[in-house]
């Protein structure tokens, strides 16, 4: 069975209606960076700016 939305369109939605979520993205990606993983920083970075619509 195929899923009706896609991963990217659910967080979207999340991420518009739930300010506590898109704080824990940002924490996240931000996190990442500091400890150096710059990989997972800024893959975590960029989910939280295609969620955000930050262009």
């Amino acid at each position: 069975m195929p899923l009706t939305r896609s991963f990217r369109e659910t967080v979207q939605a999340r991420a518009r209606r739930d300010s506590k979520f898109r704080q824990a993205l940002l924490k996240e990606a931000m996190q990442e960076l500091l400890d150096g993983n710059l990989e997972e920083g800024r893959s975590a970075l960029r989910s939280y700016m295609n969620a955000t619509d930050v262009a």
